[in-house]
């Protein structure tokens, strides 16, 4: 005669089941299953010198960015003004990077702060990071 099968000597392998199965439908945290780039704004606020000084230091910037996963998403010299006061600023300039970490190292490099020396001798500048919305991996 056959004994009859206890639910509670069951119960280990549910939990292993639930553990196996349950694993593959449970979202991996933030930081595993998503990267957030980075975006650097380049604002021209003056220009103080001839303009060959800019093209010198974009020489420079072309080089020095790959090295830290960046490239140029925008760059114009022709920017509308939607909203705010005073003039649109001359020129923009908007660098995409893997990480804000990428970004500071790239900001802090001493190839960059040595261009960055050039790009000032010709105008002032502002330079903002933003962080980007997450992309999915």
């Amino acid at each position: 005669m056959r004994k009859p099968l206890c639910l509670l000597a069951l119960a280990p392998l549910a939990v292993v089941a639930f553990v196996i199965v349950g694993a593959w439908n449970i979202p991996r945290s933030l930081a595993q299953s998503e990267t957030r780039p980075t975006f650097v704004i380049v604002e021209r606020l003056a220009t103080t010198g001839d303009e060959s000084i800019q093209q010198e230091y974009a020489a420079l910037a072309r080089e020095i960015l790959p090295k830290y996963g960046a490239s140029y998403r925008a760059r114009s010299q022709r920017n509308m003004l939607l909203e705010g006061d005073g003039p649109a600023p001359c020129c923009i300039a908007i660098l995409q990077f893997p990480s804000v970490d990428a970004a500071r190292r790239w900001y802090d490099s001493p190839e960059n702060q040595a261009a960055a020396k050039i790009r000032q001798s010709g105008g002032k500048f502002r330079l903002v990071a933003v962080d980007g919305l997450p992309t999915p991996q």
